[in-house]
């Protein structure tokens, strides 16, 4: 594992996750995000990054980079790794009108982000996947 002052590189490994959290909790305080939000943003990173650990690597390990930015408006993270191509955003929205029996497994996760993140999208970087995830840091009443 390896940490500068905006970015956490470490290995995709459920091992890993507990270094993922103190990261982001790190740089959500220094943000000044609320309560909400720091819990918003904690959700989503960590099943963007267990899906990486699950999916993107399936013959060997590999590494995920989190990097942190932030301006006056935004906290944006680019969580970037070199499995295999995959753009989450093009997954089917998943299906919340039938019974948990008739769904099928899987699809949540994304949909999740998406209803807890500002704003994600995705990108193919050469080899990499690269998943942006901006959230507003102005108190929005709703949000409070």
């Amino acid at each position: 594992m390896s940490e500068n002052n905006n970015c956490l590189t470490l290995e995709a490994s459920l091992k890993s996750l507990n270094a993922v959290h103190d990261f982001i909790l790190k740089k959500a305080a220094k943000a000044g995000l609320s309560r909400k939000k720091i819990n918003n943003l904690l959700l989503a990173v960590e099943e963007v990054y267990v899906n990486i650990t699950n999916y993107a690597y399936p013959n060997d390990k590999g590494k995920v980079s989190i990097y942190f930015s932030m301006d006056e408006k935004n906290v944006t993270l680019h969580i970037k790794d070199e499995g295999v191509p995959f753009n989450p955003l093009q997954a089917p929205e998943p299906d919340l009108a039938s019974s948990l029996k008739e769904r099928r497994v899987g699809g949540l996760g994304i949909f999740l982000v998406r209803k807890l993140i500002n704003d994600v999208r995705y990108e193919r970087d050469k080899q990499y996947n690269v998943l942006t995830l901006t959230l507003c840091r102005e108190k929005v009443e709703r949000d409070e």
